[in-house]
């Protein structure tokens, strides 16, 4: 984007001048305001600050000297120039002190204006760099507290010190969009997301912790007696009212200690998890959390008691249903999202010992998801679900459920196969079903069926006189290329070949008969 600039001077001749005087889109710069005086300069910048400030000296009210010495003290991010027809040397020395970038002598020339206005870009390109340098320092000291602090205070205090992160007291805040799109829909809605939240924290510092495509940390330094949920509900209202996607937002505890800032971010991830059982998502503050009551606590437990209780008498009904009631119970009482990870995960180790009971393997059971709520249920009811299962089966009965399938692909071999359909036929989910057909079979599913085709395809070769591509649809190859492909690739032959070397040896088989 162009830098931005503002002309100030009390003769209107002069910014319409100075306009024209230079191509200002050759030094990727436009001018989009002019300003009568250091007065209305004043209120301009305040509704929306320039890049690049160019200005007339003698002015009314308040002259360029003062305008500058303002503007360093307020925006110092801002590039000044100075237009002077009276080059004394205090006035040179004046603009040093407020940090002017160039001054130039009136009437200016193009080449003194371009040349000024080149430094100031140069100087903003390199601040740029610096601050882009800065920020991603920052981030990574910010991200190393969050996720693994393994430092002493004395070490930490000296890295912020040097990265000018200053931290009296501040809250994590943890932000998820909730969007049901792509993933670079969703990275995208989260940019705008911190965009909107550093807005609405604008005059507070924030430093921004990536955490995932669709959550972040934001750092908020703030005194003790400002509530940040009023700047996170402005934001969220914000985000709901000019985008197509919600924004969640989770606030810490207020903290004092960098070193507690690991504690804040799962003080912040809980409050933000606790959303989830919401329809309209918002902002939660850590301290607002449910406290478990005694009486919750033991309804919690008696139902988990029930679960495992039907799992051990193989009652599949019965805990399936106990579960459904655990997670509607979790649900009316808003159990912490950090609460409901550890039940989960003591339902997953009951299962775990239960297989070990049955001298079963459990390395098909994966780790559980901790994104939402919804992810967390169902990876649980299919491990009940699976457990179940699999506890149930013999030897015998694993041979039947085998042989059930295999008979269905030698008869449906030309229909389309799919892993899902075929685990859904002998109820077992599609991993597992996976897995216990390659056991089984020393091969894995997808290969049979190929190799079925094949072998239907061969038989097709040697008997019709179909022509390949007709074999190829007949046997649920239906791209010719590839039916040619794997075909060689299984038989050292092309469908071609192969049907004139069976006619071949038929002949000779006949002949020598």
């Amino acid at each position: 984007m162009p830098y931005t600039v503002m002309l100030v001077d009390n003769e209107a001749i002069i910014p319409r001048g100075l306009m024209c005087l230079i191509d200002w889109k050759a030094h990727n710069c436009c001018v989009r305001a002019i300003a009568n005086d250091g007065v209305d300069a004043v209120h301009q910048i305040q509704e929306s600050p320039p890049d690049i400030l160019i200005t007339d000296i003698r002015m009314p009210e308040m002259d360029g000297l003062q305008l500058c010495g303002w503007v360093r003290e307020h925006y110092p991010g801002i590039q000044m120039i100075l237009l002077t027809g009276f080059p004394d040397f205090e006035y040179a020395q004046q603009a040093i002190q407020c940090g002017v970038t160039d001054f130039v002598l009136k009437p200016t020339t193009e080449g003194a204006l371009s040349a000024a206005v080149d430094k100031a870009c140069q100087r903003l390109q390199k601040e740029s760099r610096v601050q882009k340098s800065l920020l991603l320092e920052q981030q990574a000291l910010l991200g190393e507290l969050i996720f693994q602090s393994r430092h002493s205070l004395l070490y930490i205090l000296n890295k912020l010190n040097d990265l000018h992160i200053v931290l009296p007291s501040y809250y994590v805040l943890s932000l998820e969009v909730v969007f049901r799109g792509t993933l670079e829909e969703c990275t995208a809605m989260l940019q705008q997301a911190q965009e909107v939240i550093l807005s609405c924290c604008e005059g507070h510092t924030v430093f921004l912790v990536p955490k995932s495509d669709t959550c972040c940390y934001a750092v908020l330094s703030l005194p003790e007696g400002i509530d940040p949920a009023e700047l996170c509900i402005s934001a969220v209202e914000a985000v709901e009212g000019k985008t197509d996607f919600l924004l969640t937002i989770g606030i810490s505890r207020l903290h004092k200690n960098p070193l507690n800032m690991q504690k804040a971010a799962r003080e912040a991830d809980d409050a933000q998890k606790f959303a989830l059982y919401s329809s309209q998502p918002s902002v939660m503050r850590c301290e607002d959390l449910p406290k478990l009551s005694e009486d919750t606590a033991s309804a919690l437990w008696e139902r988990l008691r029930l679960v495992e209780s039907a799992l051990e008498n193989h009652s599949g009904d019965a805990a399936l249903k106990n579960m459904e009631d655990l997670f509607q119970l979790i649900k009316a009482q808003k159990i912490p999202f950090s609460s409901v990870c550890q039940i989960a995960l003591l339902l997953q180790n009951f299962c775990v010992s239960l297989l070990f009971s049955h001298n079963l393997p459990a390395e098909q059971l994966t780790a559980l998801p901790t994104g939402s709520m919804e992810l967390l249920e169902n990876s649980v009811r299919e491990y009940v679900t699976e457990t179940l299962s699999r506890i149930g089966r013999t030897e015998e009965n694993i041979d039947s459920i085998i042989y059930k399938v295999k008979q269905y692909i030698d008869q449906n071999y030309s229909t389309n196969l799919s892993l899902d359909a075929l685990a859904t036929m002998v109820h077992l989910s599609p991993s597992y079903f996976s897995k216990l057909f390659k056991r089984e079979m020393g091969e894995n599913l997808s290969t049979y069926i190929l190799n079925t085709r094949v072998e239907r395809a061969k038989f097709l070769l040697r008997t019709t006189d179909k022509k390949a591509y007709e074999i190829a649809e007949a046997v649920g190859i239906y791209d010719p290329v590839y039916f040619s492909k794997i075909f060689k690739k299984s038989t050292g032959l092309k469908p071609k070949e192969y049907r004139e070397r069976s006619g071949a040896d038929e002949m000779e088989r006949k002949i020598k008969s």
